[in-house]
C-alpha cells in the first residue's frame, strides 16, 4: 500500500501568528482564531486548513490554543478583540457557554464571528454572521445503522462516549441510542466516556475486559477511541470477534480499515470546514451576503470506500 505523510500543524503554537502582509498601502486583512484545543487529532487537520486558507487568500491569521479551557477562551477572544482584528473564527470549547463568552466581554466594537464544528446554543447563535459545521446527530445514526446491519440485528455492544457534555457527544450518543431502540434484539450493555482520546479508549476498554463482560460491537463517538479500543482487543486476540466503529474516517482509521481492524467510520471533514470558515470570515469582511449556516454532511465510510477517503486527505500542506 502506497503510504502517505499527513503534516499536521506541529509548528502551531499557542499564540502563533501566520503574516502575509501587504506591499505597499495595500490592507491585508486580519483573522483571528480562537482555537479549542490544538492537540486534538482532528482539529490539528481543521486548523491546518484554515492556515493553508488565509494563505491562498492573501490574509493574516493569528491563531491562539485554549487547551480545551473556557476561562482561556474568554482571554483569547477578548485578546483577538484588542488586536482589532477584522473577524474571528471560533471553535468553542463549549458550544453551550459561548453565548456567555460573548456577553462578559468588555468590548462593543466585535469584530463577524464564525463558529466551527461546535454550534453554539441561543443567544450566542444569534450573535454569530455564520455556523460552519455538521450534524453529528447524523453522524451517531447512519453509525449505528451500519453496525446493527453488520450484527444482523442481534447482539451487545457498548459505546465509548466523548467529554461529557460536549454537543458532539450527546448528539451522536443520542443517535446511536435512536437507532438500537428500533431493534430489539441489539442491546446497549456499557457506555462510558474515554473523552475522545485514544489512550483514555484503550483503558476504557482494558477495564471493560477486565470486568468479564462480553460484547459483540464497540462503537465510539470517534476514531481515536475507537483506535483505543482495538489496540486493547488486540493484546487478547478478542478483535476479530468484535465489530469496532467510530467517526472521522481519518487517515490512521482509513489505514486501520485497510487492515480490517476498524469495520465502520463516518468522514468528517475537518479541511473543507477550515477553509469554508476562512472563506465566510472574508466575505464577511467584505460586507458581503452571508448564509447563516453551512452544512457540511457527514458520509458513512465501509470498507469499499477507503481509497475515495484517502484521496480526500491528500493536500499539500507545504505552502
Amino acid at each position: 500500500m502506497k503510504r502517505f505523510v499527513f503534516l499536521l500543524p506541529l509548528l502551531l503554537v499557542f499564540g502563533s501568528t501566520v503574516g502575509l502582509w501587504a506591499k505597499g498601502e495595500q490592507y491585508v486583512p486580519h483573522i483571528g482564531v480562537a482555537a479549542a484545543n490544538l492537540d486534538d487529532l482532528w482539529m490539528s487537520y481543521l486548523n491546518e486548513s484554515m492556515r493553508l486558507e488565509a494563505s491562498k487568500q492573501g490574509v493574516r491569521l493569528t491563531t491562539l490554543d485554549a487547551k480545551n479551557v473556557s476561562k482561556i477562551q474568554q482571554t483569547q477572544i477578548d485578546s483577538l478583540i484588542e488586536q482589532k482584528v477584522d473577524a474571528i473564527v471560533i471553535v468553542p470549547v463549549d458550544a453551550y457557554v459561548i453565548g456567555t463568552l460573548l456577553d462578559s466581554t468588555d468590548y462593543s466594537d466585535i469584530p463577524p464571528l464564525i463558529a466551527v464544528n461546535r454550534e453554539p446554543e441561543e443567544p450566542g447563535f444569534s450573535s454569530l454572521a455564520a455556523y460552519i459545521g455538521s450534524n453529528s446527530l447524523y453522524a451517531g445514526t447512519i453509525q449505528m445503522e451500519r453496525v446493527a446491519k453488520l450484527l444482523g440485528g442481534k447482539g451487545d455492544v457498548v459505546i465509548m462516549l466523548g467529554k461529557m457534555g460536549d454537543k458532539a457527544q450527546i448528539l451522536r450518543t443520542e443517535g446511536n441510542h435512536n437507532v438500537v431502540d428500533r431493534y430489539p434484539g441489539i442491546n446497549i450493555i456499557k457506555e462510558n466516556t474515554a473523552n475522545w482520546q485514544r489512550e483514555e479508549g484503550f483503558r476504557l476498554m482494558e477495564n471493560w475486559l477486565r470486568s468479564g463482560i462480553i460484547f459483540d460491537a464497540v462503537v465510539a463517538n470517534n476514531d481515536e477511541m475507537a483506535i483505543g479500543a482495538i489496540m486493547a482487543l488486540e493484546q487478547i486476540d478478542m478483535l476479530d470477534d468484535v465489530v469496532v466503529a467510530g467517526i472521522d474516517a481519518m487517515p490512521n482509521a482509513l489505514e486501520l480499515m485497510r487492515e480490517g481492524k476498524l469495520e465502520v467510520t463516518v468522514f468528517h471533514d475537518a479541511y473543507k470546514h477550515g477553509a469554508i470558515s476562512i472563506q465566510a470570515a472574508i466575505k464577511a469582511i467584505n460586507g458581503e451576503e452571508l448564509q447563516k449556516v453551512w452544512d457540511i454532511p457527514f458520509e458513512l465510510v465501509i470498507p469499499a470506500d477507503i481509497d475515495k477517503y484517502e484521496k480526500l486527505w491528500q493536500i499539500d500542506f507545504s505552502e
